[in-house]
């Protein structure tokens, strides 16, 4: 379009001078004839060429708007081939401006290549670009990378600097890699006090890999005062998401005599973690609890006894307590035994026997039952079949009266 001007005496002069300066600043382009609500109704008519096309001449102007909105329609292509390039240069004029939305779009960009790199090194320099626009999911991923030395040479004090703005802004991630830097003395002064503080920010807000350690802290009275309770709290909590073993440090807990088991509880289960870790009182509960007909307990002494590591290897103690224990009802023990008579493993074979306890293994919901049940049934004449059927049959009526 072309605009003519009128201007009068020496002031219009003046002003025609500066225009023309302005005009070659500009590489000689006459100002746009759009505005950006010439591109908002070309956009909602779902014209996109036509937006792009009005969007780029604003962009030269420094519209900031128009340069996030052209960067964003070339990333998705939009109205224009797609072009994560040209994306990032349009984003980047606005960035640099201070648009914020700019930043973020670009974090999200190079977030996104970092992740499809093919190597978490070549993810790096990514990651250090989405830094750079301030990006915080950035900063938590890069300084977990320096603190632990992973696709980089280790820098701790890089990694706190780097982790210590997402961390105060809520980032459960950073909160619990800094409560490991203060807890190790990693980049920091070590610090209990302050590795509590960020482990229960962590934890609090539902990071289940910081809550064993917070309840470790519990336990230990580290960064503060010593709290059985909500040692155990922690703990429960983390064990139901699936948190490796924990069960072995709430297993320590009862065998010391410190939190009381509960109905609820998998006890000696969690007990015999403890003493596969080397917590020798956890052992010496299980003896006890065995000794007043536990089948649970005399069921995890006997693969002690028979596995060797925790207890001196005894294959005939073995035997007996698994035996003991299927005739206590532990269904674990009653799938072992089944095997041991269909195999003759310390007894003398017999398909019968197999079949009654795989069959009372497979009652209890035990996996792998059922099918060494089947199993040792093409084994059996239908007499034989009946007879195994109706022992275990008796069994469970002897045990529901029991």
């Amino acid at each position: 379009m072309k605009r003519e001007y009128v201007f009068a005496g020496a002031g219009g002069v003046v002003v025609l001078l500066v225009i023309i300066a302005w005009l070659v600043t500009r590489g000689g382009d006459t100002p746009s004839e759009y505005s950006m609500a010439d591109a908002e109704e070309a956009f909602a008519s779902t014209d996109y060429a036509r937006t792009a096309e009005i969007l780029a001449e604003l962009a030269e102007e420094d519209n900031l708007l128009a340069q996030y909105r052209l960067g964003m329609m070339y990333l998705d292509g939009r109205g224009v081939e797609p072009d994560a390039d040209r994306a990032a240069e349009y984003l980047a004029r606005a960035y640099a401006a201070e648009y914020a939305p700019a930043g973020e779009a670009l974090a999200g960009m190079y977030i996104e290549r970092a992740e499809a790199a093919d190597s978490l090194e070549a993810g790096v320099e990514w990651y250090q670009r989405a830094v750079d626009v301030d990006s915080m999911e950035a900063m938590t991923v890069l300084g977990s990378y320096y603190l632990s030395g992973t696709a980089v040479a280790a820098d701790p004090e890089r990694a706190i600097e780097l982790l210590a703005r997402p961390a105060a802004a809520g980032d459960v991630r950073a909160q619990s890699n800094l409560g490991y830097a203060y807890l190790t003395g990693r980049g920091v002064a070590q610090s209990d006090a302050e590795a509590f503080r960020w482990y229960l920010a962590a934890s609090e807000t539902g990071l289940v890999r910081a809550q064993p350690i917070l309840g470790m802290l519990y336990e230990t009275g580290r960064g503060t005062e010593r709290n059985i309770p909500e040692a155990a709290r922690w703990y429960l909590n983390a064990l139901s998401a699936g948190a490796p073993g924990v069960d072995a440090r709430l297993g320590a807990l009862i065998a010391n005599g410190e939190m009381p088991v509960q109905s609820e509880f998998d006890a000696v289960s969690w007990v015999g973690a403890a003493a596969r870790g080397g917590h020798a009182p956890s052992a010496a509960w299980l003896e006890q609890a065995a000794e007043s007909g536990d089948p649970d307990a005399l069921a995890v002494l006997a693969e002690f006894y028979i596995e060797g590591e925790v207890l001196p290897q005894n294959a005939r103690r073995g035997l007996d307590f698994q035996s003991r224990a299927a005739e206590a009802g532990s269904a674990r023990a009653q799938l072992a035994m089944s095997q041991r008579f269909a195999t003759g493993d310390g007894v003398n074979q017999d398909y019968v026997q197999a079949h009654i306890w795989s069959n009372l293994a497979a009652a209890a919901g035990i996996d792998g039952a059922a099918e060494q049940r089947d199993a040792v049934a093409r084994f059996l004449s239908p007499e034989e079949l009946e007879q195994a059927q109706e022992s275990a049959t008796e069994w469970l009526e002897r045990a529901r009266n029991d």
